[in-house]
């Protein structure tokens, strides 16, 4: 993770052959926009994001190729602490400005800009930026998005809240709605907000119902908040979609606690 990890992509991105076409098209707009989502669902795994960066790059747009590589960088450059590695974000800054040279007024690609400076913890710069774009396209999803990161790293929780709500309005497809309902039903367990957060998953398991890491969520919370029939049911349901050695573990250990107390 972090700055190994950007290391290695040093390597694969000097072998990368650019496109050479320097208008932002269509074609390299929506490569990525999928590359995006990709990076969405990253969970660790370094060859996922060679296979996204191949994303990036089959649109044939050179503005939207580094920009991805950008994007890239910033997700490798997060170190297990939360924190970033500065080889990644300035790696990033130098292919966002290849981007910029020929497509500067792209919002989707400008928003890096906002997310680089939010992870050196260069806040009145990321605020000038994101400012600067909401200008430019009132409620764009990705603008909105990347307030999430500035408030929450400031330890605004109201802030971090509705910008998170204001991101979900503007998603155009459920899976962006559910990774941020996700997100905001963390944040809220994060701070001990347990009825806050059942109410975000309970939200987000009505447009996902298979969804078994949700309802497993949801019956922890019920746990935690001494509700261990509901916890039970709400396993179960877990176990009907999937088995998975957790769901056995709190079920086993539901029953005995309930059993003891009959």
């Amino acid at each position: 993770m972090g700055q190994d990890l950007v290391v290695k992509l040093f390597g694969v991105l000097d072998k990368v052959k650019w496109p050479t076409d320097g208008s932002a098209s269509t074609q390299g707009h929506s490569a990525y926009l999928i590359g995006l989502e990709q990076l969405d669902e990253y969970k660790g795994d370094p060859k996922s994001l060679t296979a996204t960066l191949r994303t990036f790059l089959s649109g044939q747009s050179a503005p939207y190729a580094y920009a991805g590589a950008a994007s890239i960088l910033i997700t490798a450059a997060r170190e297990k602490d939360g924190s970033y590695a500065e080889n990644g974000l300035e790696a990033a800054m130098i292919y966002l400005e290849k981007a910029q040279e020929t497509a500067q007024d792209v919002v989707e690609i400008n928003v890096t800009e906002a997310y680089i400076y939010i992870y050196y913890g260069r806040f009145d710069d990321a605020r000038l930026v994101l400012d600067y774009l909401h200008d430019q396209d009132i409620g764009n999803f990705y603008v909105n998005r990347a307030e999430v990161p500035f408030w929450q790293r400031q330890g605004n929780l109201e802030e971090t809240v509705h910008w998170t709500e204001q991101a979900i309005r503007a998603a155009d497809v459920i899976p962006k709605k559910l990774r941020l309902k996700w997100q905001l039903g963390d944040l809220y367990l994060e701070h001990g907000m347990m009825d806050e957060a059942l109410a975000v998953f309970k939200e987000a398991v009505h447009f996902d119902r298979e969804n078994v890491a949700l309802w497993h969520k949801m019956a922890m919370i019920y746990v935690k908040q001494g509700n261990l029939e509901e916890a039970y049911r709400v396993n179960q349901q877990s176990l009907r979609i999937k088995e998975y050695p957790a769901g056995r573990k709190l079920e086993e250990a539901l029953k005995e606690h309930m059993s003891n107390n009959e």
